[in-house]
């Protein structure tokens, strides 16, 4: 069979979307002699074809305040490369100019008599993360503290638009076969949408390169961390909803005595004002996204404590690369969080507050030994890339073996 993934979320800073992708097609490679096929928005258009692969670039341009992130504005390019691949098996990881491309490509399908089916994977909470989240937010931090009649009206005028926007995503989904999400609590969440019959696959692990024993003495030297420190880190985008300013609000509150630094590692448009208020708080340093893999899970492994105040997490991969390597977790109660950190792998504060957040850390790094084990072992009883795309193949073999009529002996 042929497979197509189609995704705004593919760049080289980019984080788990990608790595779900790549795995994904090393998957294919090693264990089918299925074909994979990508299709992303970049700077330039270009197709890169190996013998089982092809991943095709759209120049797009790039979308206001989510640099480097890049917006499909043109479906006509997207329908032509659809019509030109005719893949078996579709699936959506963004749902705007791209989703029409695929609805109009699958149509035409349709009428000439041939099967493709189509799934959407819920990767980002849009309606929470992109419309209701920041609005509510923006409105809380103009009016709320004097008037709280105006805040009320703006919190209504963010669930209305964050409705008309799970409206749309509802539409998207109505129209796939096969809809996925990566936990159960995003499942219930597209349940909310109005969005029936999710499959839930978790995303996996590479439990041989995210391992513990990848632990450096050199790596901490580099980065100017003494042994009785204790490290805190952080890995993905610098963007508001990812709430990084809280992890360096928090970090500012723990007592000399823990001797904690914390490193964050990760590009958006939020850097430049984070930097700043790291350079002013002492102890705290922003890194580039890094893009060697090994010396990622080196730099994981070499921490103490993974920390993460973003409460819109769908699966939250880097949680469990951090759990993988040895980590206990600070997060918050929201979002796949929830799911990803039990108690004995860690804790969880309310959302948006830096003093508890604060107090989690101190209260984690008194057992952070123990929760380090238990944190390896959840994920190796939970998580595997293997269990992930053995069980999406699955699905989908079973809804087009479902799909395909039985033949007139």
């Amino acid at each position: 069979m042929k497979f197509l993934d189609i995704t705004l979320s593919y760049h080289e800073t980019s984080g788990g979307i990608r790595t779900y992708l790549d795995e994904k097609r090393r998957y294919l490679l090693r264990h089918t002699d299925h074909e994979h096929v990508l299709i992303i928005p970049d700077d330039h258009d270009d197709v890169d074809t190996t013998d089982r692969t092809k991943t095709y670039r759209i120049a797009s341009p790039i979308i206001p305040g989510y640099a480097p992130y890049r917006m499909f504005w043109r479906p006509d390019k997207i329908t032509h490369i659809l019509d030109e691949v005719n893949a078996d098996v579709i699936e959506l990881g963004s749902f705007y100019a791209d989703a029409w491309a695929v609805r109009s490509h699958i149509q035409r399908r349709k009428e000439a008599g041939e099967r493709c089916c189509v799934g959407a994977y819920f990767h980002t909470d849009v309606a929470e993360a992109f419309v209701a989240g920041p609005l509510k937010r923006a409105v809380h931090d103009s009016v709320g503290e004097w008037m709280p009649t105006l805040e009320k009206i703006g919190y209504q005028l963010a669930n209305f638009f964050a409705g008309s926007a799970e409206s749309y995503i509802k539409s998207v989904f109505d129209h796939c076969d096969v809809r996925l999400a990566a936990s159960e609590e995003q499942a219930a969440r597209l349940n909310q949408y109005g969005v029936d019959d999710v499959q839930v696959v978790p995303l996996g692990i590479d439990l041989e390169q995210f391992h513990p024993d990848k632990r450096s003495t050199r790596i901490r030297q580099e980065l100017g961390v003494q042994d009785d420190e204790l490290l805190l880190v952080y890995a993905g985008r610098l963007v508001e909803e990812k709430r990084v300013g809280v992890l360096l609000n928090a970090f500012s509150k723990l007592p000399k005595e823990l001797k904690a630094k914390l490193i964050v590692m990760g590009e958006g448009p939020m850097r430049d004002h984070l930097e700043t208020q790291a350079a002013e708080l002492g102890g705290a340093t922003i890194l580039h996204y890094e893009k060697d893999h090994d010396r990622y899970a080196a730099l994981l492994a070499s921490s103490d404590i993974y920390v993460t105040a973003g409460p819109f997490e769908t699966f939250g991969l880097a949680v469990i690369e951090a759990q993988a390597a040895g980590l206990p977790v600070v997060g918050v109660q929201a979002g796949a969080l929830i799911e990803r950190v039990p108690s004995e792998t860690g804790r969880l504060a309310e959302v948006d507050n830096a003093d508890e957040f604060a107090r989690l850390i101190e209260d984690v790094a008194q057992s952070r030994e123990e929760m380090a084990r238990r944190s390896r072992e959840h994920v190796e009883q939970h998580f595997s890339w293997r269990k992930t795309f053995d069980r999406l193949l699955s699905i989908y073999e079973q809804k087009i073996r479902a799909e395909v009529p039985p033949q007139v002996v």
